[in-house]
């Protein structure tokens, strides 16, 4: 499978209260054309920053990429003027935030959102062809009544139809690529499962390549080829969906998979992962999953452990040093 999206080596931090946050540190994973690959972890352990790292969405003054690469069909967005990224932004790659009432502007309407999203890439076009590309957008999202809902504000719709609305604006370009934030978060559960279709239908109606972003670990192996799994801004183990969940090999990915409720199993015996996240001002020395982990070993407290390649699987652990 060829390699749309490669990200070497990526490390970002984030400056608060006077203090630096190494929010992801070191990361390198590769998306394939036509993928969905999800990004699962505790919050907190730089899913979002990895997103919008790709996007550049990093404002200076809040925090910056410190090294690596972002390699999308080959050329370095790292390397891209602030023209360029513009240029990409919303065509090439799109995304979808986890609450649309927040991303969404609430003194636009519907209709003047998705066709500034159009003019920025499509300035030569109409006004009655903007419009139509955005009426028919609404289509694809399967939202009826579309000139309502395209002079409707943000406010005036349900959760469902914001989070709509939002992915139409995301696809209206046609972009190779769709990252989504979380994207049922907001939502209740019935609805959440409409929005998954509905992601599962574009990315097969559009040859989308999709980057799902969740806490939800069922959900990720419903709807992913490829799992990464974060913790403390790191890819601790990254794998195809059937090789996390059936043979997992990273204890933190073991722990968050024991931690999945099971329907037959009484409350009194789930499975609860023991300690917190670290806390990313003052990590611990080695890997930083040692406090938590039930097979801890000397040398964990001491070194940072190097990815090893294990049964087509990319570990971070001792457990696995050859």
């Amino acid at each position: 499978m060829m390699n749309l999206l490669e990200i070497k080596n990526l490390s970002v931090e984030y400056y608060r209260n006077n203090k630096i946050i190494p929010a992801v540190r070191d990361v390198s994973l590769n998306v394939f054309q036509e993928e969905t690959l999800a990004i699962v972890g505790e919050s907190g352990c730089g899913k979002s920053t990895l997103a919008q790292s790709i996007l550049g969405l990093i404002f200076p003054g809040e925090g910056r990429i410190t090294k690596g690469e972002i390699l999308y069909n080959s050329d370095n967005l790292l390397e891209f003027s602030e023209d360029r990224w513009q240029a990409i932004r919303g065509k090439d790659i799109s995304i979808v935030f986890q609450d649309p009432f927040s991303s969404l502007n609430p003194v636009l309407t519907i209709r003047e959102q998705i066709i500034e999203t159009v003019e920025a890439h499509n300035s030569y076009l109409s006004k009655a062809q903007k419009n139509e590309i955005a009426e028919n957008s609404l289509v694809e999202v399967m939202l009826s009544d579309q000139k309502r809902i395209l002079d409707s504000y943000p406010h005036q719709l349900s959760g469902g139809q914001r989070q709509r609305a939002a992915l139409a604006m995301a696809i209206v370009n046609r972009p190779q690529m769709l990252i989504a934030d979380e994207p049922t978060t907001a939502l209740d559960v019935t609805i959440q499962k409409e929005i998954l279709d509905l992601l599962d239908k574009l990315k097969n109606d559009l040859s989308l390549t999709l980057i799902l972003i969740t806490h939800n670990l069922p959900l990720a192996s419903q709807r992913s080829q490829r799992i990464a799994v974060m913790y403390a801004g790191e890819v601790v183990e990254l794998g195809t969906r059937e090789q996390i969940f059936k043979k997992p090999f990273h204890p933190y990915t073991k722990g968050l998979l024991q931690s999945i409720p099971k329907l037959n199993n009484p409350v009194s015996s789930h499975f609860v992962l023991s300690g917190q996240p670290p806390d990313l001002t003052d990590l611990p020395v080695g890997c930083k999953f040692w406090p938590r982990c039930p097979d801890v070993m000397e040398i964990c407290k001491k070194h940072e452990p190097e990815e090893a390649n294990i049964e087509h699987s990319n570990v971070k652990c001792f457990l696995y040093k050859k």
